[in-house]
């Protein structure tokens, strides 16, 4: 075990610098310190030190290993973040559209209604052709983002954007309206 702990020193004091810039270069400066520290907790875990032949290289290839799964959790994260932000535009879009879409009654309340409709199709047209089209294949004819992606000749993630695009832009402009 002394030899195990001499082997992480020496190691420490000879790359702690260069690896901490590595990872910030990488990682972002928030999580930089903490994923060396991984790195050497992850290194002191392996089996046998001494059988590591080159101790540097080792240790780059288990911080660029964290690097990386921390860039995925960060990506899973994002796009949880992504589809619950969609979810909730899409609820509001479709409470909007069903109050129009349910209205009756009075004569007045039926203008009002028109008057929202109207506004919804001037939102909408002044969306990009792309994602007003997009959005309309979504929402109405009720396509899923990969054909919506393969009929406009997008990719998926292009696809998904444009129709929260869409959905923000026009939950502004109903807003702006109602105030």
């Amino acid at each position: 075990m002394p030899n195990q702990k001499r082997f992480l020193e020496i190691l420490f004091l000879n790359h702690s610098k260069e690896l901490l810039a590595f990872a910030r270069q990488r990682s972002g400066v928030d999580s930089a310190e903490d994923l060396v520290q991984e790195t050497y907790a992850r290194v002191l875990q392996h089996p046998n030190l001494e059988s590591i032949e080159n101790p540097r290289a080792f240790l780059y290839k288990t911080a660029t290993n964290l690097i990386i799964d921390l860039h995925r959790r960060q990506n899973v994260l994002d796009r949880a973040l992504y589809y619950e932000t969609e979810a909730e535009n899409d609820n509001d879009i479709n409470n909007e559209i069903e109050a129009i879409a349910a209205a009756g009654g009075l004569p007045e309340d039926q203008l009002g209604y028109r008057q929202e409709l109207d506004l919804l199709n001037a939102a909408l047209m002044e969306l990009p052709e792309l994602t007003r089209y997009a959005f309309v294949l979504h929402r109405l004819e009720g396509l899923s983002h990969q054909e919506i992606a393969h009929r406009l000749g997008i990719s998926l993630r292009n696809s998904e954007r444009y129709v929260s695009q869409a959905a923000r832009h026009i939950l502004i402009r109903m807003e702006d309206f109602e105030n």
